[in-house]
């Protein structure tokens, strides 16, 4: 048993982040709020995108990871993560150091980042997986979610292998006798899609080679861990199922695959990047529960809901059920789950909550399609269900990140709950693009007041908003008709807003825009996007159409 006393001091290398952070607002009782934004601006990359999110807590602290700067062939610029160290009051964002060559490293690009909290040694670890060089697993390691170390590789293979959705957890129960062990999976696609397991009983210095999962083919798995220090890894496989295998003995070896339950799983529509994958998650008993995108329940299989299944085992499992979302004669559909459970309830009172995307009318095509955001919560384990809420607008496809196999949020999203008995959704929400996409990191807050993310999808569906009817109109002596509006002048440093120029008395002229205290104030595209600079403080953004000029005052804070 490793001891708290005996864990190992590491030196991590610091790096820089900020907050960045800022509300949009829902008709609910949970509204959404920003965490991230992709920071990078190389060649090659869709920007301002962020993908593929994962979430995971330890007391009051959160750290979320994600995909920063996507590429359309596969991977992004760098692993993005946003940490609050008070229940998710706050936030400070950041990116992992020397993965990829945009952030120090050697790899072109990087995907699949999922995190994890090894209790033992009281360190956070985020694994990834690079691309562009050999394939590798990498882990990632923090002391406290915000300054990182450069990445220690868990396991290199060659050409004959391609490595694809690597997981982590960690043992994190004092009484197992695998307490401070942690585990990743991945699969190796070239050799048939055996799914792997890679064992540290260090606290993640160092990794054993990888064991073969015997009689597994297949990908997605989420390695969870029971009290008891079974190992449970359910994965979809390749046969059409939803499958699992364990570990008794700290990962030394595994055990054949168990059927979760036979995958039936309807063609989402729009061109939209849906792999139906499973999300697992467990409670303070032990349980474990998998949810999916399934069509069982629907006429003809013709659209999806969400179901669950639950094990105490992880070999033997219970029939899936629909999530109560909505009747079996809706005309929407549902995909994309992460579901959390609150390991500080046990049944009958087990806490479960559930992020996805929907479409109201899942018959739909790319121009059609309105895809949306949904969180549903449960206080009794599954048995019955609060009043789901959106927590995204209707959002168009092509407002996202284009990739090979469709337009994208993530092959997957997360929830977790902090020891106060909240849970945290992670997932991505966009608005409609500029010169580049609007596409990044959001989490639930209660009461979240509107700001600068809801303004900016106001002002573009409603370009003729008056400066009457916008309390940031804020116009200088310049001009007599001509305004600046904004539906806010107060937003959070490195965020975005959305400007317009508006009664002018010369409509054909085209619009300047500036930053009065030139670049140290910010910066503003040709449209009127203001991006606040990272230092907090009062600036002015300037509209000259050669005959009128006229200005707004804006404030930036943080909450750093």
């Amino acid at each position: 048993m490793i001891h708290l006393l005996d864990k190992p001091r590491l030196t991590l290398v610091s790096m820089t982040v900020v907050c960045i952070c800022f509300f949009w607002a829902v008709d609910s009782d949970a509204g959404p709020l920003q965490i991230s934004s992709d920071p990078f601006t190389n060649p090659g990359s869709q920007h301002m995108t962020e993908v593929e999110p994962h979430i995971f807590a330890n007391g009051s602290t959160i750290v979320a990871t994600f995909q920063q700067g996507r590429f359309y062939g596969g991977g992004c610029s760098d692993i993005g993560f946003t940490t609050s160290v008070d229940s998710g009051a706050t936030w400070r964002a950041g990116s992992l150091p020397g993965i990829t060559e945009f952030a120090g490293g050697v790899y072109q690009a990087v995907s699949d980042p999922a995190v994890a909290y090894n209790a033992a040694y009281g360190l956070w670890l985020i694994e990834s997986l690079p691309l562009g060089g050999n394939p590798a697993i990498m882990v990632s390691r923090s002391s406290n979610g915000v300054s990182w170390d450069n990445p220690i590789t868990v396991w290199t293979g060659d050409s004959s292998s391609f490595f694809d959705k690597p997981w982590i957890a960690c043992d994190n129960t004092p009484t197992s006798p695998f307490f401070g062990n942690c585990y990743i999976e991945w699969d190796d696609v070239f050799l048939g899609g055996v799914v792997l397991m890679a064992t540290s009983t260090d606290g993640g210095s160092s990794w054993a080679d990888p064991v073969a999962a015997p009689d597994t083919a297949g990908l997605g798995g989420q390695p969870l861990v029971q009290p008891s220090g079974r190992v449970v890894v359910p994965y979809r496989g390749f046969d059409g199922s939803i499958r699992s295998f364990v570990s008794d003995d700290g990962g030394l070896s595994w055990s054949g695959s168990a059927t979760v339950a036979i995958l039936s799983d309807h063609q989402v529509a729009g061109e939209l990047r849906a792999i139906s994958l499973p999300s697992a998650a467990i409670d303070g008993d032990g349980k474990i529960y998998v949810a999916w995108a399934d069509c069982r329940f629907r006429p003809s299989c013709g659209a999806n809901d969400i179901v669950i299944s639950t094990s105490s085992d992880g070999l033997s499992w219970s029939d899936p059920s629909a999530v109560p979302i909505d009747p079996a004669a809706s005309t929407a559909e549902y995909f994309i789950p992460g579901l959390g459970a609150d390991r500080n309830t046990f049944a009958p009172n087990v806490g479960l909550a559930l992020v996805y995307y929907y479409y109201p009318q899942g018959n739909c095509t790319p121009a059609t399609c309105q895809l949306t955001g949904g969180f549903i919560t449960s206080q009794d384990g599954g048995n019955t269900w609060s009043t789901p809420i959106d927590v995204t607008r209707r959002m168009s496809n092509d407002w996202l990140a284009d990739t090979n196999q469709g337009r994208m949020v993530g092959d997957y999203v997360a929830t977790y709950y902090t020891a106060d008995g909240v849970p945290h959704p992670v997932f991505a929400g966009a608005v409609t693009p500029t010169e580049q996409f609007l596409e990044s990191m959001f989490t639930t807050c209660a009461d979240c007041p509107a700001s600068a993310i809801a303004e900016t999808e106001t002002l573009q569906a409603a370009p003729q908003v008056s400066a009457a009817n916008a309390p940031a109109a804020a116009p200088s002596t310049d001009g007599v008709g001509f305004r600046v509006a904004a539906r806010t002048n107060r937003v959070n440093i490195g965020t975005f807003i959305q400007l317009e120029a508006t009664g002018s008395a010369n409509q054909n002229l085209a619009v300047q825009w500036s930053v009065e205290e030139g670049p140290s104030g910010g910066q503003v595209s040709n449209s009127g996007v203001y991006k606040a600079p990272l230092s907090p403080g009062v600036y002015h953004v300037v509209a000259d159409n050669g005959a009128e000029r006229a200005k707004v005052e804006v404030q930036v804070f943080t909450v750093r």
